[in-house]
């Protein structure tokens, strides 16, 4: 599947520490093979709609439509940091009084409580284990902070039947889980290792590539508890992708100061 200018545009942003410019991203837009208008047109629709905004003519950053949700999804480093032992308790999220009809505002919903580790058990009510430090009050303050509405009921679930703990833990496949975390692993220090012999643009291309998705990965991680997953194994794939991540900032900071020498 082509890359899509948003996607880039806002990861790009979402990851660098200064504006950018419109040159810049022009340019950066021709390693993915997308075209100038096609960077253009998205730079306007993204500063229409608050995703982006200009500081100074020609240099873009995040805009106040897109801010909250970057710095949840920019926290993936300190997410080990968050989990605390899982006492056999759920916290669960009801839904049901929200409505469906609306889909846009359903796809959202399921995004925003995705990216927190839920999963549906019934239709209405989304669960996940109770292994985050601050529990109830820490999710209901992120979940809002990111976008949920307010009407959501956020609680603490005990003493589930066993029927309905059981079906609550196989909501996450743990092959699928640990399998994906050692594949990643070994993709990304394979890469690593061989990235000192790739010409600057072709690194930057690739590692965002690899780094884009991994990094998504890890953002929408669940997060499971020993019990439901192995978290060292998990705890490897993670230091594999923060290294991964400082090689592949290093890339592109210097990519930046060679186009933007260029323009």
């Amino acid at each position: 599947m082509a890359l899509k200018p948003k996607h880039l545009i806002l990861n790009l942003l979402l990851e660098s520490d200064n504006p950018i410019s419109s040159q810049v991203f022009i340019r950066i837009c021709e390693l993915f093979d997308i075209t100038e208008n096609s960077a253009r047109v998205t730079l306007a629709r993204l500063s229409s709609d608050g995703m982006v905004e200009a500081p100074e003519r020609g240099l873009y950053r995040l805009g106040p439509a897109a801010r909250n949700l970057a710095a949840d999804l920019a926290s993936w480093r300190e997410l080990e940091s968050k989990l605390c032992d899982w006492d056999g308790s759920w916290i669960g999220v009801y839904q049901a009084m929200l409505g469906r009809s609306d889909r846009t505002a359903l796809r959202r919903r399921e995004r925003l409580l995705q990216l927190a580790g839920f999963s549906a058990l019934e239709q209405g009510l989304a669960v996940r284990p109770n292994n985050v430090c601050g529990g109830v009050a820490a999710l209901r303050k992120r979940l809002q902070g990111i976008g949920l509405e307010e009407e959501a009921i956020i609680f603490r679930i005990d003493e589930l039947d066993e029927d309905s703990h059981q079906r609550a833990v196989s909501l996450w496949d743990r092959a699928d889980l640990e399998e994906h975390y050692r594949n990643a692993r070994e993709i990304m220090e394979d890469w690593m290792a061989k990235a000192n012999q790739l010409d600057s643009e072709t690194a930057a291309r690739e590692c965002f590539l690899i780094g884009d998705e991994y990094i998504r990965c890890i953002a929408y991680d669940p997060m499971l508890p020993k019990e439901m997953v192995d978290t060292q194994l998990r705890a490897s794939y993670l230091d594999s992708l923060i290294r991964f991540d400082q090689l592949g900032k290093s890339i592109w900071h210097s990519l930046y100061r060679e186009f933007a020498q260029a323009v």
